[in-house]
């Protein structure tokens, strides 16, 4: 009986080994195993297409420039995109170091979407201050990468009004995801990217501790 819990062991380091590992180089890899999410019904169920609030496009990703920011082709025409509800620690910021669980959250969103088709949907507003593109992004196998973000611990909650219908959605999976300790909040308190305010709300270390 003493072997049952060297077993049990050994099978918890095989499963999240199925997960995240890292190779000699320290290159980050992932197969597969997450916790999967249901999107809200009305956006999966948005039906008209085009480049306009309340509509979608079926575009392709050229590049992932970090885990919350991609690049993507439509009509022949290339446009950066963010997500929706989205925050991931920088990995590319410029004058801001690389940040913990910044690179594993880059490679989670180039292994589900990069070189791949994918099904932008927008709402109220589909651009913020920079030009790119605001969505909730769909893989072509209908997985929802920006629940998939949130609920396995590579990025907090950001609200971009007045792009907020699902906030309530999303600190669910929040909450879920920090009360399991998965991904970045595993990690003690003074290590994680991100850290309360004044309200409570997570927000990027490396901005409220200047």
């Amino acid at each position: 009986m003493k072997k049952v819990p060297v077993l049990v062991a050994a099978i918890v380091v095989i499963l999240w080994g199925c997960f995240l590992y890292y190779d000699n180089d320290k290159s980050i890899s992932f197969t597969g195993a997450y916790e999967n999410v249901q999107p809200p019904e009305k956006i999966s169920s948005v039906k008209k297409e085009g480049i306009a609030s309340g509509k979608y496009i079926k575009a392709f990703v050229i590049d992932v420039v970090d885990g919350d920011t991609m690049e993507v082709t439509y009509k022949g025409e290339s446009h950066k995109v963010r997500l929706l509800y989205v925050d991931t620690p920088e990995s590319v910021k410029r004058g801001v170091k690389v940040q913990v669980y910044g690179k594993e959250a880059a490679k989670f969103t180039e292994e589900m979407v990069m070189e791949k088709s994918v099904r932008l949907i927008f709402e109220r507003d589909i651009r913020d201050r920079y030009g790119r593109l605001l969505a909730h992004v769909f893989t072509q196998d209908g997985a929802y990468l920006n629940g998939l973000l949130v609920r396995n611990g590579f990025a907090r909650v950001e609200i971009v009004r007045p792009n907020n219908s699902y906030e309530d959605y999303f600190y669910g999976l929040l909450e879920e995801s920090i009360r399991d300790k998965v991904g970045l909040w595993e990690l003690p308190g003074n290590k994680r990217p991100f850290i309360k305010d004044e309200d409570g709300k997570y927000k990027p270390r490396y901005l409220l501790e200047r």
